[in-house]
C-alpha cells in the first residue's frame, strides 16, 4: 500500500508539473502572438501598403530604392559593426592604459616612500648614536672630575644598566641585604650604598 501511495503521489506531481509547463508555454505563445500581431498591424502592414501604393504610382523609383536598400544593407551593417568595435577597443585600451599608468605611478610612489622611510631610519639611528655617545662622554668626564678614578667604575656600571637591566632575583637579594641607595647632593650625583645596622645579639 505504501508503494502504491508513493507511485500515485509521484504520478500526481509529474502531472502537475506537466500541466504547469503546458500552461506556461501557452501563455508564452499567446504573448508572442499578441506582440507579432501588434507589430504586423502597426508597422509591417502599413509599410507594405505604402510600398504597394508607391509602386503603383512610381514603379521605377520604388524598384531603384528597393535595390539600393538591399545593396546598402551590408555596408551599413559593416559600418555599424566596425564603429561599435572601434569604440569598444578604444574604451578597452583606455581602461588598460589608465590601469597601467595608475599601477606604475603607485609603484613609483611606494618606492619613494620606502626610500624615504629607510633614509629617516638611518638618520634617526645616526643621530641617536651621536646623542648617546656625547651623553656618555660627558657623563664620564663629570664622574672622573668629581670622583677621580673611581668615576670610571661608576660610569661603566651606569652604562651597563642601560643595556642589561637587573632581574628580579638580583633586586630581591639586594633588598635582603638591607641595602639602601641614597643620592648625594651635588653635581656628581654619586650613589652611596649604606648598609642597615643590625642590632647586637643579647
Amino acid at each position: 500500500m505504501i508503494n502504491g501511495v508513493n507511485v500515485n503521489t509521484d504520478q500526481t506531481t509529474t502531472e502537475g508539473m506537466e500541466e504547469s509547463l503546458s500552461s506556461y508555454f501557452q501563455r508564452s505563445t499567446t504573448i508572442v502572438r499578441q506582440y507579432a500581431d501588434m507589430i504586423e498591424q502597426d508597422y509591417a502592414q502599413p509599410i507594405l501598403n505604402y510600398a504597394s501604393l508607391k509602386f503603383k504610382e512610381k514603379p521605377i523609383t520604388v524598384i531603384f530604392l528597393s535595390v539600393f536598400a538591399s545593396l546598402s544593407a551590408l555596408p551599413l551593417l559593416s559600418f555599424v559593426g566596425l564603429t561599435v568595435f572601434i569604440f569598444s577597443s578604444i574604451v578597452f585600451l583606455a581602461l588598460i592604459s589608465a590601469a597601467i599608468a595608475f599601477i606604475t605611478v603607485e609603484a613609483v610612489l611606494v618606492a619613494c616612500l620606502v626610500f624615504m622611510l629607510w633614509s629617516v631610519f638611518i638618520a634617526a639611528s645616526f643621530i641617536t648614536t651621536i646623542v648617546v655617545f656625547v651623553y656618555w662622554t660627558t657623563r664620564l668626564g663629570v664622574l672622573v672630575t668629581y670622583e677621580g678614578p673611581s668615576g670610571v667604575t661608576d660610569w661603566a656600571y651606569e652604562t651597563r644598566q642601560h643595556f642589561f637591566h637587573p632581574n628580579r632575583r638580583e633586586a630581591t637579594e639586594e633588598s635582603d641585604e638591607s641595602a639602601v641607595l641614597v643620592e648625594q647632593d651635588g653635581p656628581s650625583s654619586k650613589k652611596i650604598k649604606v648598609e642597615e645596622e643590625t642590632p647586637p645579639n643579647t
